[in-house]
Formats: C-alpha cells, sequence, structure tokens
C-alpha cells in the first residue's frame, strides 16, 4: 500500500496523543495517550480500521510517560495482540503508575470491577513492554528503530525510524536544554529525516512575538525562559511571607515538580500533603532522587513562606499555583532552529491547538525556508509521505505523461478550452479519494481549497460530478479508495524495478471499469488511479499533468495506465498472459451484463422518464467500456503481433549461433574484427578476397541493424567473484568461497533488445609458468 500518517488524536489539540504511521508495509502506533477533561478520553482508534486490522500493528512506540501520550495503552495494547511495545526503562516504569491512576487522574468515577479489570490489564501489557536504550538502533521487520533523549522529562525519547524508502523522526515532546536534573535532547550525528513528525504546542503567535524570538533567539532560549515566569512569581509571594499551594494530578508531573523545586528553590521548606508523599516513595523506590533537605510532612512549626505539594485545587491559607501547566519544551524560536538544523523534506505539526489569528511555524518556515514543506495536521486526515528516492524507472511515467500531456493540450485546444465536466469530475474524484468520510459539502470546501486556483466549481456541479463517477457514498468512496491506493502502489513498485509489482500492476489494469454488483453502475477505477497519481501520490503527482485530468474522460485513462504496463513489461521482458480471445469473451461478458442492467430497469417501478435516463446512462457507459475492451484487442492483438516477432528474431538468431551452424555470430564478430586489426596494419587484401570481405562487413551490418548486440567482447580478461559470473557461462576450476579469479571473454554473448540469444563465455586465465 501507500505510505502515510495518520493522526488518531492529539493533532490539532493537545492531548490523546497518537500517530498511525505505515510505511514499506510496516505498520507502526507511536504514542497512545488520552485527554484529561473530554467525554471522549481516547484517540479515534477505529480511524485504523479503515486500513489495516489491529493485528496487523507491528509496533507501538512510546515517546514518554506523560498522560496524554499513554492514558490509552491499554486499550489499544489488547486490541493489537501481535504489536510489539517498545518504550525505555525509565517510561515503562512510570507507565505501570500512570495507567493504575486512570480514573483519578481523568477525573472520572469508577467502580471497583473497573478498577480491578484495569489493574488486570497493566500487569498484562506492562510484562509486554520491551526496553530500548538510548542512541542505540534496533533492527525489525525490515527498519531501523532508534531512541535519542528528547529532554523533556526522565526517559523522554524522539523517535527515529528508517526503512527502505523513508526516514521518519517523531519528536515527541522535547526541550533543548538541560534542566531540573534532566539532559536537553541529543540526536544521532549526521540525522537527515526525510519527514518530520513535530509536536510543537506553542508555535502559534503574534507576528511581533515571531520576530522578536527570531531576531534575538538567545533571549528567548528554554534555558533562560522555560518556568522563568513561575520562579519569577513564587519567589515574588514568598518574600511577601504568603504560602504556595502547588500541585499537581499527574504522577510524571510530580517528578518534575519535585526535580523543580529543588533546583529552584532549594532553601524553601516544602510540605507534602499525604498523596503526594505517597507519589514522593513510589519515586524514590524506583530510583529518583526527589526529597530535597528542605521536604517535610506538615507545616507544624514553619513561619509563613513555605510551599506545599498536593493534589486538590486549593489549600485554606495557601495561593493556589496548578503545576501541571508547567513542563519543559523547546521555545517557540528553538522548534524552528531545530526543523532548519534537520532539514526535513516535510514537516507536520502536532499537539497544538491551531489559532488562525496567530501566525503559525508553518507560516514562518514558509517564508524562511520554502523548500520545506509543512502543514498543520488536523486528527482523523490521511497525509501520503513521499520516499526518500526517485523510482528507478521514473523516466518511463514521465516519457508517457509528456507524450500524453502534449495530446492533452492538443483537445483541450480543440475545444477551446477544459471540460467543465472533467474538471469538476477531477474535483470530486480528489475530494472523495482525500475525504472519503467526510460530508460532501466540508470535503468540497477543502478541496476547493488545494485544488481549484482560476477555476470555479460550484457546490452543485460538485454534487453532479459525485453521482457522474459513481462516489456519492461513503462505502464507494472507501472501496475505490483502496483499489486505488493499491493499483498506484504497484505502480511504484514497477517504476523501481520490482518485477512482482509489475505483474501486479498489470493485473490491476486487467479491468479498470468494473461494474457495482447491486446496482450494476460503473467504477471508474483507471479515471481515479490517473487523477490520484497526478494530484495526490507525493512522489509522481505533478502539476504540469493537470490538462490530462481534465481533457480526456475513462477510456483514455484506461489506455493511460495499460500503456504504462506495456512499456514497463517491456522493459523487463515480461509478456502478459492473455490472448485476444480473452478479451473478446469479457467484452461479450460485458455487454451480456449491460443487456440485463437494461432489461431489469425496463421491468422496474421507475417513471418512463427515470427509464429512460437510466436506459441512456447505461448505453453510455457500455459503449465507454465496450470502446475501453476494443482499444484493449488491438493492443493485445499488436503485442501478440509483436511477441511473434520478436520470438521468430530470437529463435533465428539462437540457431544461427548454435554450435550446429559453427557459432555465426561469433565468427562474424571475429572476422569483423580481425579485418579491423589488418586494416590497421595497412595490410593489403588480396583481390581474390576482396568480394568476401565486403560479404562479411555487409552481415555484420545486417545483424546490427536488426538490433543484435553483444553482451560482451572477446579477449577482455578481468577479476571476477562467483557472483560476478552470474550471465555468464564459466569454463575452469569451480569457485571457493568468496574467491576471485581472473578470466577471459571467449565468446562475447548475444541480445535482441532485452532477450539473450546466448550468453557470454569465460573461461580461467591459467597461471602462466615461470621461466
Amino acid at each position: 500500500m501507500n505510505d502515510y500518517f495518520i493522526p488518531l488524536g492529539g493533532a490539532d489539540e493537545i492531548g490523546a496523543s497518537s500517530y498511525f504511521l505505515s510505511v514499506d508495509g510496516i505498520n507502526i502506533l507511536l504514542d497512545c495517550g488520552a485527554r484529561l477533561k473530554e467525554n471522549e478520553l481516547f484517540p479515534d482508534y477505529e480511524r485504523i480500521l479503515q486500513e489495516i486490522d489491529y493485528s496487523e500493528i507491528d509496533f507501538i512506540l512510546i515517546s514518554h510517560a506523560h498522560f496524554d501520550h499513554i492514558g490509552s495503552l491499554a486499550s489499544i495494547a489488547a486490541r493489537a495482540e501481535n504489536a510489539e511495545i517498545i518504550t525505555t526503562q525509565d517510561t515503562k516504569t512510570l507507565i505501570s503508575m500512570q495507567l493504575l491512576d486512570l480514573g483519578r487522574v481523568s477525573n472520572h468515577k469508577e467502580s471497583e470491577r473497573i478498577v480491578n479489570e484495569r489493574l488486570r490489564q497493566t500487569q498484562l501489557i506492562i510484562s509486554r513492554i520491551h526496553t530500548q536504550p538510548v542512541m542505540r538502533p534496533i533492527e525489525r521487520k525490515d527498519c531501523r528503530i532508534t531512541f535519542m533523549p528528547a529532554g523533556h522529562m526522565p526517559g523522554a525519547v524522539m523517535i527515529y525510524i528508517e526503512s527502505r524508502h523513508h526516514s521518519v523522526l517523531y519528536s515527541g515532546d522535547f526541550s533543548i536544554h538541560s534542566m531540573f536534573g534532566v539532559n536537553g535532547m541529543r540526536l544521532l550525528t549526521g540525522i537527515a529525516p526525510d519527514t518530520l513528525l513535530l509536536n510543537a504546542p506553542n508555535t502559534y503567535m503574534a507576528p511581533e512575538a515571531w520576530t522578536e524570538q527570531i531576531e534575538n533567539p538567545e533571549k528567548f532560549s528554554g534555558e533562560h525562559n522555560n518556568y522563568a515566569w513561575l520562579v519569577s512569581f513564587l519567589t515574588g509571594r514568598l518574600q511577601k511571607k504568603q504560602n504556595i499551594y502547588l500541585y499537581s494530578r499527574s504522577i510524571p508531573r510530580h517528578l518534575d515538580l519535585f526535580y523543580f523545586l529543588r533546583s529552584a528553590f532549594p532553601e524553601v521548606p516544602v510540605v507534602l500533603e499525604p498523596k503526594s508523599r505517597s507519589v514522593a516513595d513510589k519515586l524514590s523506590d524506583m530510583g529518583y532522587f526527589v526529597y530535597g533537605t528542605s521536604f517535610r510532612e506538615t507545616p507544624s512549626g514553619l513561619e509563613d513562606g513555605y510551599i506545599v505539594v498536593g493534589q486538590n485545587s486549593t489549600r485554606e491559607n495557601c495561593v493556589p499555583v496548578s503545576f501541571d501547566c508547567y513542563s519543559l519544551h523547546a521555545t517557540p524560536v528553538e522548534t524552528l532552529h531545530l526543523v532548519q538544523r534537520i532539514c526535513p523534506h516535510n514537516v507536520f505539526l502536532l499537539h497544538v491547538k491551531p489559532d488562525n489569528m496567530q501566525k503559525s511555524l508553518v507560516d514562518v518556515l514558509g517564508e524562511t525556508n520554502p523548500d520545506i514543506t509543512a502543514r498543520q495536521a488536523v486528527n482523523g486526515t490521511k497525509y501520503y509521505i513521499r520516499r526518500k528516492k526517485t523510482m528507478k524507472h521514473i523516466d518511463i511515467f514521465q516519457r508517457i505523461m509528456d507524450n500524453e500531456l502534449a495530446r492533452a493540450r492538443e483537445e483541450i485546444e480543440r475545444k477551446h478550452g477544459a471540460s467543465a465536466q472533467f474538471l469538476a469530475e477531477r474535483t470530486a474524484i480528489c475530494g472523495s479519494i482525500l475525504y472519503p468520510n467526510m460530508h460532501p459539502r466540508d470535503a468540497y470546501q477543502n478541496v476547493k481549497d488545494l485544488f481549484l486556483k482560476k477555476e470555479t466549481i460550484s457546490y452543485s456541479d460538485y454534487i453532479t460530478a459525485l453521482g457522474n463517477v459513481n462516489l456519492d457514498t461513503v462505502d464507494r468512496r472507501l472501496y475505490l479508495l483502496h483499489r486505488v491506493e493499491q493499483g498506484i502502489a504497484w505502480l511504484k513498485q514497477a517504476l523501481d524495478g520490482d518485477t512482482n509489482g509489475i505483474e501486479k500492476f498489470a493485473d490491476f489494469t486487467e479491468n479498470l471499469s468494473p461494474r457495482e454488483a447491486n446496482t450494476h453502475r460503473l467504477i471508474f477505477i483507471g479515471k481515479c488511479a490517473v487523477i490520484f497519481a497526478i494530484c495526490i501520490d507525493p512522489d509522481l503527482k505533478n502539476e504540469k499533468y493537470l490538462p490530462i485530468c481534465i481533457a480526456f474522460g475513462a477510456p483514455y485513462c484506461n489506455r493511460l495506465l495499460r500503456n504504462l504496463r506495456n512499456c514497463l513489461m517491456k522493459e523487463y521482458g515480461i509478456r502478459r498472459k492473455r490472448s485476444a480471445q480473452d478479451v473478446l469473451s469479457k467484452t461479450k461478458e460485458m455487454l451480456d451484463e449491460a443487456s440485463k442492467v437494461t432489461e431489469a430497469a425496463e421491468s422496474s417501478s421507475k417513471s418512463e422518464i427515470e427509464k429512460l435516463q437510466f436506459e441512456n446512462n447505461n448505453y453510455k457507459s457500455s459503449l465507454e467500456a465496450a470502446q475501453s475492451m476494443f482499444d484493449e484487442l488491438w493492443e493485445t492483438l499488436d503485442e501478440n503481433a509483436e511477441e511473434a516477432k520478436r520470438t521468430a528474431i530470437l529463435s533465428f538468431y539462437s540457431m544461427m549461433n548454435s554450435e550446429k551452424y559453427g557459432n555465426l555470430l561469433d565468427s562474424v564478430e571475429f572476422v569483423e574484427k580481425t579485418l579491423a586489426e589488418l586494416k590497421a596494419q595497412k595490410f593489403k587484401t588480396p583481390a581474390q578476397l576482396k568480394s568476401l570481405t565486403i560479404v562479411f562487413r555487409q552481415l555484420a551490418r545486417f545483424i546490427k541493424d536488426c538490433g543484435i548486440k553483444p553482451i560482451d567482447t572477446t579477449g577482455r580478461e578481468f577479476t571476477a567473484c562467483a557472483d560476478d559470473l552470474d550471465g555468464y557461462e564459466y569454463i575452469g576450476n569451480s569457485y571457493a568461497n568468496e574467491e576471485e579469479r581472473t578470466v577471459i571473454v571467449e565468446h562475447p554473448g548475444w541480445k535482441f533488445e532485452n532477450m539473450v540469444i546466448s550468453k557470454p563465455v569465460v573461461r580461467e586465465k591459467e597461471e602462466e609458468e615461470g621461466v
């Protein structure tokens, strides 16, 4: 399938962070948090089921132990039974305490039965978690995963994922500088992710605030700015002999709070309420240094001007301050500098509530680094991810599309403009693919902003187009999306040189306009696939080819895809296993089906006008499909004729170069080479042999003009191991493991296009005896 990521929660909000990533067939869930105050606590895990089954999730990777990143771990881990859960040892230890704390932290009352069930689930989940040290890559299922210190809290990491075609960095929450006993973030040397999933909770600001931070970055570094207001506020109150009540409902935040107090107020008396003391004891038992010399159980005997730590929201005779509002995060300008430092192709902003009245990091990057594509991610939206390397045979795709572009421009010029119908259908198809579950009005608004620049398509035109392309229900849109994604994924495998991908893409092109089973309406898979490739797929899309989408209809798009298929199969010498009779049989089946549909319509209870409209649409669709099938028939006949020609040529020259006929191709090559050497030596050919040399030269020219070419050069001497001689016939002693030998080409071998007539023959060079 295509490579993509979907925010399930925590994209355009702070809370319930969870991001589904699928690259090179590897399915990864990054974090699984929960919300603290909303009615819907957990991320939208059912969104995954539109793509894969829960059992197909390979990994659950946890960045850190704050509740908004691990609060739903038990829920999703129970569904994703096959997933390997990986995090750091510190995070694993804190997770157990956090999951058992769910009811209290979320303010939801829970029965004893629920509490006991969560205890059982937590124990099962904890037993499944594998721990991994930072800066030590692990290899899993054709990908490499590396945890890097994030500096946000003890155990927090950034997650770097490298697969065959992708490198993705998930930042998690991070801090640049070391503070309160926690070291700042640290990256691998030379890290160069193509895609950055960036937690950026504070990156919507007034334009003047951005300007000030960019011009004075040292003034706004986290080292000087984080917690600065809180320290100043608490110091002012303490100097006035006021007591402070610092409260938090989170266990990891308690850890941050204890580190903060020991660092910022080491001499100020700190009183721990019983619940917070219990948390401190547990953290201390885990090995964390939480108790300062000024910590105590009661305020007895203390003068005013002390700090109380608890979990309620108020306390008598104290100024209440919520500590849950504070944590170690990079400042906006530090976040900007991180992006500029690693310079990814794509950046997705996460863990931030958008504010359209403010200037975002996306806006800033658009001004400072236009080569970086940055966007604000939205929960539930599917984002396709571009590969890091160009496909091996992308030139084939581009060559075909350039040819079709010329035809499309001619067609548009002939019609004095783009077809309004095809323009509306392109818009409807893009909206259906990008937003299959969304109400058409919302999808129309989104896709209009993305794709319609000078053109005007009304919502009424959009709805009509949805009906024309048979995408007027969610189920149809999801079905088509799955088929198109799979077909384009096979096309990209084919363009990357994967012969299995070529064969699957060829199968995909066999029926690009199937009929829906219950309504018998045509599904325009071919047309949708072409539009997906040109407008949406990050590896293939190119605005230059947009005229193709609006110049022609479905049959044309089907032919375009089959042309791509034929060129790729020819490149790799793969022959389609389909005869002209197969095409004729399929055409007959299609026309018979159309006839049955018409008969069914005539016997229905519809009005005469409705029947006529239906029959008209059915005849039109049937004629288009028939035309497409006849095009397929001619292509098949041409393919069969070409294949017969190639087979005959191959058979003829294989016979010519056989031992039975004295290896004539090799002989011609030898004679031609000998004549060239004699000519260089200014040897005068006897008159009796001149006619013979002319015949040999004409024969050599005839062979070349027929496309017969030598694979190697007779007499070439080279050093090779056994693997290097794949495609050669070898004469000599058997090779030992990884042994290299000097060999000499005795016969060059011959090929016609990409078909081998005879393999080159090499012989082991005999060692010369000493004098």
